[in-house]
């Protein structure tokens, strides 16, 4: 019978397109029984085979080698079965949605590479933000309290960004040198991301308004970036076009010198009315 036919390791990773070493690591994670003769040589069935297709199909969903063995098992017309993999395409499209923004990312840091010389002044509606402190000024305390919405945050990164948040009354101070307090942000939209992580508390999440802001694009050092002089320009366009400051700036790292031997390019969103 078909069903009685039995295949060395050889022959089985010949039909399954597996490798011998790969057979092994699915046997001990629970793919295949272990099965072997009295001179100790494994050997495999045609239902192994089969097994090995719908395992395989389970990993294109995206399934780990866990899940798609412990799936096998279950019973697939059932709602259980459904349910699994209606989840299983939720995680797929916030893993698209993370993708899609990493690449935005990317493409923004290209072009700051080659960012022509002037900050290009341009007054867009942006979404509002939430955000997790991890300092107040340069007082990094506050990040004992938040550790565990700051490490939600940072593994959501490319959604998140690693942003300066500096506020409205030292921008409008005399003070020559400003304070930024260092915060992690997400567009408000892509909240749902948090629906993942247990034990997140929403009270040391905050909300940033943002709506209609005026974004540009500089070269700074590090010192530089600190300075209020440096933002002599954005006041001067404000002045300019019949606007004023209205909240906290925010500026978010686009291209970062690690060596510290260059200009880091930012990219600012100054809230106005």
């Amino acid at each position: 019978m078909y069903e009685d036919r039995e295949y060395k390791i050889g022959e089985f990773a010949a039909m399954t397109g597996m490798t011998p070493s790969k057979i092994r690591f699915y046997e001990k994670a629970g793919l295949f029984p272990e099965r072997r003769h009295e001179n100790g040589y494994r050997y495999f069935t045609p239902n192994d085979a089969f097994r090995a297709n719908a395992f395989f199909v389970l990993l294109v969903y995206g399934f780990s080698v866990e899940e798609a063995v412990r799936m096998l098992d279950e019973r697939q017309a059932s709602p259980a079965f459904e349910r699994s993999l209606r989840d299983q395409r939720a995680r797929l499209a916030r893993q698209a949605d993370e993708l899609r923004y990493r690449m935005r990312r990317i493409d923004s840091a290209l072009d700051m590479l080659n960012l022509q010389e002037g900050p290009g002044f341009e007054v867009v509606d942006v979404d509002d933000q939430l955000y997790v402190r991890a300092s107040q000024g340069d007082d990094f305390s506050v990040s004992r309290r938040n550790g565990r919405e700051i490490a939600a945050f940072y593994e959501l990164l490319g959604v998140t960004s690693c942003t300066r948040l500096i506020a409205r009354d030292q921008l409008l101070s005399d003070a020559p040198t400003l304070d930024p307090t260092y915060i992690i942000s997400m567009p408000e939209s892509e909240a749902f991301h948090l629906e993942a992580f247990d034990g997140v508390d929403r009270a040391h999440i905050h909300r940033l308004p943002m709506g209609k802001c005026l974004r540009f694009r500089r070269r700074a050092t590090r010192s530089q970036s600190v300075r209020r002089d440096t933002f002599a320009d954005m006041f001067a366009w404000l002045d300019d076009h019949g606007y004023r400051l209205r909240a906290d700036v925010l500026l978010l790292p686009g291209f970062l010198n690690l060596d510290g031997r260059g200009s880091d390019v930012e990219t600012l969103l100054a809230p106005i009315a």
